[in-house]
């Protein structure tokens, strides 16, 4: 039995991955989590209302990589993609999942339940969930950190009716909200997504940064790839991946949105540091900004251990760790003994694309070959 925990994006890929190449059945092969498949990720997307993605064409679910592309000709998706980079339409992306998931029948994979903690007796993994034990040979970890917020220090004391973090995919973006915190992707959306209804301030420590991809696609082919492989000190690696990703930055149409936002005064950008926030306003080096209620886009938690599940597999096995946190694993993606990482806990081998959709699509590559 091969149990992948999460069933995201990347859960979905790999699981794909699996089936297509044999490696696994429906009945060989289980699937945890307690949301319906990608539910936060459709979930976040929808409320923001993002109309195409950052990824290019290529970068999907299915492992033909030229399967998106064949699905929106099939389909007459007459602006299934766009730009230079062939973006997908999220409505058509979101469809494809749900349609691959259909097809190579997923959902007989599914277990509906929140992995709690990992043992292990013998040569056989015991996966706690918070209803029932799981008993499984392979493990493959998906779960992402999208669910661990970042909560900036500033909003350590500030009452959680005054704001919220986009990423909470249960609560909605509603009409109340009048500043927004970040500066990246996130933000951009979230700006144009309130302003449809009301004037809007965002605050961002620094210029709008423009980059069309978060990260060189390079870094997964024969490119960048072998700097990251080369560095052999880990606190190295991870200087190398913070450098190489565009962290807090969008592409030139979503800047260019906000500054047409901002031109019919929609919306104020207010570029300086957060000293300090209270109830009812925000106190930067320059100003003070009286608020109603907060928006922030300031992305997941770097920390691995804020994740309770994680924190017991690091606590429980002590398996290798790199100074910054995050798994030393093995070029096949083995962190230990038949256990599998892919996402955010694999970065430190795959570079900084791994949190992303072809991360996802390599990490599959690599973990079907490694499991076959």
């Amino acid at each position: 039995m091969i149990t992948i925990i999460g069933g995201g994006i990347q859960g979905v890929t790999i699981a794909l991955k699996l089936i297509d190449e044999k490696v696994a059945t429906t009945k060989t092969l289980r699937i945890i989590d307690p949301n319906p498949y990608c539910h936060q990720w459709m979930s976040i997307t929808n409320k923001i209302e993002m109309e195409y993605l950052r990824s290019t064409s290529v970068h999907h679910v299915h492992p033909n990589p030229f399967h998106l592309k064949q699905y929106a000709k099939l389909n007459q998706y007459a602006q299934g993609f766009s730009g230079y980079y062939k973006r997908p339409q999220l409505e058509m992306f979101n469809t494809h999942i749900h349609d691959q998931i259909k097809s190579y029948q997923l959902e007989d994979c599914h277990i509906y339940d929140k992995a709690m903690a990992l043992h292990k007796a013998g040569d056989i993994y015991h996966i706690q969930g918070e209803h029932g034990v799981y008993k499984t040979e392979q493990v493959i970890l998906a779960t992402g950190m999208i669910h661990v917020h970042h909560i900036p220090e500033f909003m350590q004391d500030v009452d959680n009716n005054r704001f919220t973090h986009v990423f909470d995919y249960n609560q909605p973006l509603d009409h109340s909200i009048d500043v927004v915190i970040g500066g990246g992707i996130t933000a951009a959306h979230t700006v144009r997504k309130l302003t449809k209804t009301h004037p809007v301030t965002l605050i961002m420590r620094h210029d709008i940064r423009v980059h069309e991809l978060d990260a060189d696609g390079g870094w997964l082919g024969p490119k960048n790839a072998p700097l990251l492989k080369n560095a052999k000190d880990y606190k190295e690696r991870r200087q190398i991946i913070t450098e190489a990703r565009h962290s807090g930055s969008m592409p030139m149409h979503l800047k260019q949105s906000l500054l047409h936002l901002q031109q019919n005064n929609l919306l104020t950008i207010i570029k300086d540091d957060i000293q300090s926030v209270n109830e009812s306003s925000i106190q930067t080096t320059n100003k003070n900004i009286s608020y109603n209620k907060i928006a922030l886009t300031t992305g997941c938690s770097k920390q691995l251990t804020d994740d309770p599940f994680l924190k017991q597999i690091i606590e429980h096995f002590n398996p290798n760790i790199a100074p910054c946190g995050y798994p030393i694993v093995e070029p096949t993606l083995e962190w230990f003994d038949n256990v599998f990482v892919a996402g955010p806990l694999a970065e430190l081998e795959l570079g900084p694309m791994s949190r992303n959709i072809i991360g996802g699509r390599k990490a599959s590559q690599i973990i079907a070959a490694s499991i076959a």
